[in-house]
């Protein structure tokens, strides 16, 4: 028999990871510096419903950089489907963040991407979104 629970990325199965998500103030509206230190993963909700899920791993600006990087003039954050939907609407989006580390500890935030992804099926990200979808 198949044990239920999924299996340990950085010493905590998903479940625990997942009750450790945190609502960051004023969305995308704002640049959080706060949060440049820190990688993991943000979750972006529309009316209560998930929407986007992603990394921010970038060793030289974390979740802050990632965040902002949907609301800059250049299109780097818009460059793809799920981008362009953010950037559409940017101050309607409630914003959470799942902190795994520091700048340089990215790889539990990869680790734990898909298995989120699939745990919350967020409607723009793939393999969620209808757009990416076969058949």
């Amino acid at each position: 028999m198949k044990n239920a629970k999924s299996p340990l990325i950085g010493g905590q199965f998903i479940q625990e990871w997942d009750r450790k998500w945190v609502k960051v103030p004023g969305g995308l509206k704002h640049h959080h510096r706060h949060l440049r230190d820190s990688v993991g993963l943000y979750r972006l909700r529309l009316n209560g419903r998930d929407v986007a899920l992603g990394t921010g791993t970038d060793k030289k600006g974390g979740l802050a950089k990632r965040l902002s990087d949907f609301r800059r003039p250049s299109p780097s954050g818009r460059n793809y489907h799920t981008g362009r939907l953010i950037y559409d609407h940017l101050d309607q989006l409630d914003v959470e963040v799942l902190i795994t580390g520091g700048r340089h500890e990215p790889e539990i935030a990869r680790q734990l991407k898909t298995p989120m992804i699939r745990r919350h099926r967020p409607a723009w990200t793939a393999p969620n979104a209808p757009f990416m979808r076969k058949g």
